[in-house]
């Protein structure tokens, strides 16, 4: 191959080495090798590692490369990680040296809606059961379609990966077990981001690799799944695996410590207890102890929030009472209202934006208290929600937390302090309940019991992120 022209391997990545290019940066003269790497600045230097991995690239394709090849490729690769585009660009190339293939996969079935409830009425006939929903005011039809879809791609991820020659094990919300977390080399759960939650959860540290499926796109936005195109092409994925046609992206994810009395108690799931009263908790805890007196006073929870972390009386039409402080606060502050919400960068997106968006409704309230005479357009309107709603989100490998006072409670006998702000940033919050029948929530599923004294830290550590595999578009 001529000098110039774009590596094969090199070339899916739009990436291209251009030998002459960097001939004429060095105006026609090859500095010496130790003084031409002293000029590297520190933040653009390349490792090793990566030069040589290009340079396998051109032997490969058979690239006409001179005897000093290897620095003109470090030359050259420093002078194009300046712009932006480019800089982007070599990043995603140089995730696609490494090649995926997993060979036990663990599959996260979600449990529909209509599984949930056919397990609730097993003694009903279909056509009893499909009469109960009506009359209860559900949508027997979709709810049986988004069913048979789920189960649809579960069975045609199985057909792959047997034809594969993968070894794999399916579980759902009814069947988890953290042995296979640990066994399994490539966590996948099939659904929607209420599975992907519950999957995040159980995976213990930044090592085991995740990527999920949206099963019913139809229905189902799957902020935190793969794109609909590929519901729709299964093959595609392990493909893009092997080839490395993919990136990482280290969702952050928060820990929970808590200390007092009382705080081991069984965890219990959300759906549990306003539908399964009394079922079977102990999948979602390994942890035993002899007996009560044996019991420390400080627990880390064994599982990791990946969107937000709620505390709050479990009735919500109950008053939730907490003591609260930031960072390097040494002072509690005293709050009432209906509950914390903590959340990551991944979950701005979700619960956190809920809370906090700006509505047609709200903005335009408030621009008529700032000018009465003035009529604002829909256009105008939409372009300050947008912005704002926008602004919201923050990046899900960020290290800090954002946290929400929900409805907060103000009145002049219950004065809050100027410094308390009803949401903020922070990189660790620490909360002390006041609360009688309180729960601590981890991403609207698994919880445990928050009540009178206990005290809950929440942050956020690097070694606990979450390595979510993202295929390129």
């Amino acid at each position: 191959m001529p000098i110039g022209r774009s590596c094969r391997l090199c070339s899916e990545a739009n990436f291209r080495v251009d030998y002459a290019t960097a001939n004429r940066a060095n105006t026609g003269k090859r500095p010496k090798r130790r003084q031409g790497r002293r000029r590297l600045d520190a933040r653009l230097r390349l490792s090793f590692a990566t030069v040589n991995y290009v340079y396998r690239c051109t032997q490969v394709t058979r690239t006409v490369v001179p005897p000093f090849g290897k620095f003109y490729l470090l030359r050259t690769l420093q002078l194009l990680q300046s712009p932006t585009h480019v800089h982007r660009s070599l990043r995603i190339f140089f995730r696609n040296e490494s090649s995926f293939v997993p060979k036990k996969v663990l599959i996260v079935a979600k449990l529909s809606r209509y599984h949930f409830e056919r397990l609730r009425e097993p003694e009903l006939s279909e056509t009893q059961l499909k009469m109960k929903l009506i009359e209860r005011g559900s949508d027997y039809n979709n709810m049986l379609a988004s069913h048979l879809a789920t189960k649809d791609v579960e069975n045609q991820v199985i057909h792959l990966l047997q034809k594969m020659n993968m070894e794999y094990k399916v579980v759902d919300r009814t069947s988890l077990d953290h042995s296979l977390f640990t066994w399994a080399d490539l966590v996948l759960p099939i659904g929607g981001d209420g599975t992907f939650l519950l999957a995040s959860n159980l995976i213990f540290n930044n090592k085991k690799p995740i990527i999920g499926i949206n099963s019913y796109p139809e229905k189902s936005e799957g902020y935190l799944l793969l794109s609909a195109k590929y519901t729709k092409n299964l093959p595609e994925i392990f493909e893009m695996l092997r080839a490395g046609h993919y990136r990482i992206l280290m969702r952050r994810r928060i820990r929970i410590t808590l200390k007092g009395e009382d705080i081991w108690q069984a965890p219990f799931h959300m759906h549990e207890k306003g539908r399964i009263v009394g079922s079977d908790r102990q999948f979602y805890t390994n942890e035993k102890f002899e007996s009560e007196h044996s019991l420390p006073k400080e627990r880390r929870l064994p599982w990791l929030a990946l969107n937000e972390v709620f505390l709050g009386e479990t009735l919500s039409a109950r008053t939730s009472s907490l003591l609260i402080k930031f960072d390097e606060e040494q002072e509690y502050h005293k709050i009432k209202g209906s509950g914390l919400c903590v959340s990551t960068g991944t979950g701005s997106t979700s619960w956190y934006k809920s809370i906090h968006s700006l509505n047609h409704q709200t903005v335009r309230e408030i621009l008529n208290l700032i000018d009465a005479k003035r009529s604002f357009t829909n256009d105008e309107i939409d372009i300050i929600c947008s912005m704002f709603n926008s602004s919201l989100r923050f990046d899900a490998g960020d290290s800090k937390l954002c946290y929400s006072i929900r409805d907060m409670i103000m009145t002049n006998a219950l004065p809050v302090p100027k410094d308390v702000h009803t949401r903020g940033f922070c990189r660790k919050a620490i909360v002390k309940s006041q609360c009688f029948d309180a729960g601590l929530v981890l991403d609207g599923g698994i919880a445990v019991a928050f009540n009178f004294g206990t005290i809950a830290e929440i942050e956020t550590c690097p070694e606990d992120s979450l390595r979510n595999i993202i295929l390129l578009d």
